[in-house]
């Protein structure tokens, strides 16, 4: 079987990578590489029939010079911004992005931690469940008879209008950012590289620091990678942001000090928050976290890292990574192309 060489370009660890590497088809001669330098890089381009780059990455006119044999470039995900399709056109090599599956339902998942807190739909739940009439009568309804509210709940919340703040912009980042533009919603970012402008006007995005984004955020998500043995999102952060905002997260594990944001939920600061990943995964019942759950008038949300789907990120979730480069082989046209 003749083997296609494809350069994998990526930013993400052993372990995506591996999975990865176990969703490539036989028929590619797969090289991935992560932080190699301009030179060996170009090196890796002159023989190389593909290049697919994972959500961000310069690819730029000397590269795809120095890649004589190159079919098609594939971006996994929709950030194409930082890809010369001028020179891409004129060396005639097809250029594709590729919507990654996983991220778009991160995005839905922080919807739905975002709008279950501003629904106080955990209290909510409960309230119903009790089956309490809370002095009202109940009588058969029609549309003159109803009971409202029969509860006397406060506190409840919409999305449309409100400022969220994104710590953390990559492909979810992007995602959210356009299901959040139906709520008419000021949205802000921060990232270590500012996004271009051109990208931040299309996406009618602001830039801010981390600390701009606690003080005026009527929400903040967090989708902050690994940063280190200390969790960056700690009590100092909390106290920045307004009181009564919410906190949502779904960034990576050991990124929020757990124990601060429950002090500052239980002492009102923050209205509610909302969590699908942890700093010791899976949650054992003697957490803290657990614990606060039980409460039923704490606005906390609780799932079990499942934001990106119920089934595993393994190596079979991965060769949707291919199916353009294949299609290309076999004569079929690409999704997803750039004109």
């Amino acid at each position: 079987m003749t083997k296609h060489k494809t350069l994998f370009l990526t930013q993400r660890g052993l372990q995506h990578q591996k999975w990865a590497m176990d969703g490539a088809p036989p028929e590619l001669e797969l090289i991935m590489r992560r932080g190699a330098s301009r030179e060996e890089l170009l090196a890796l381009l002159a023989d190389a029939e593909f290049l697919i780059t994972e959500r961000t990455g310069v690819i730029d006119a000397e590269m795809i010079a120095a890649a004589p044999k190159l079919r098609l470039i594939q971006r996994l995900g929709r950030q194409t911004w930082d890809i010369d399709l001028d020179a891409a056109r004129r060396a005639g090599v097809p250029v594709c992005y590729w919507p990654i599956d996983g991220c778009v339902m991160v995005a839905e998942h922080m919807m739905l931690q975002m709008l279950g807190l501003l629904k106080r739909v955990r209290e909510a739940m409960h309230v119903t469940a009790e089956a309490a009439d809370y002095g009202v009568e109940t009588k058969r309804g029609d549309e003159d008879t109803f009971a409202y509210n029969w509860s006397r709940r406060g506190g409840i919340g919409k999305l449309t209008g409100a400022t969220v703040g994104i710590l953390g912009f990559g492909e979810i980042g992007l995602e959210l950012v356009e299901q959040l533009q139906g709520f008419h919603c000021t949205v802000r970012y921060h990232k270590r590289t500012r996004l271009p402008a051109a990208v931040e006007a299309q996406l009618r995005l602001e830039y801010a620091t981390p600390d701009a984004i606690a003080e005026h955020s009527d929400i903040v998500c967090s989708l902050l990678p690994y940063q280190g043995p200390k969790e960056p999102l700690d009590a100092a952060y909390f106290a920045r942001m307004k009181p009564g905002a919410l906190f949502v997260h779904c960034g990576s594990g050991a990124t929020v000090d757990e124990a601060a944001l429950l002090d500052a939920l239980r002492a009102g600061h923050l209205a509610g928050a909302a969590l699908d990943t942890y700093t010791y995964e899976p949650l054992r019942p003697d957490d803290p976290l657990v614990q606060a759950v039980q409460e039923p008038t704490l606005n906390l949300i609780l799932t079990p890292h499942i934001a990106a789907g119920g089934i595993t990120a393994g190596g079979h979730s991965r060769t949707q990574d291919y199916d353009n480069i294949l299609a290309l082989l076999a004569g079929r046209s690409l999704r997803y192309r750039l004109e």
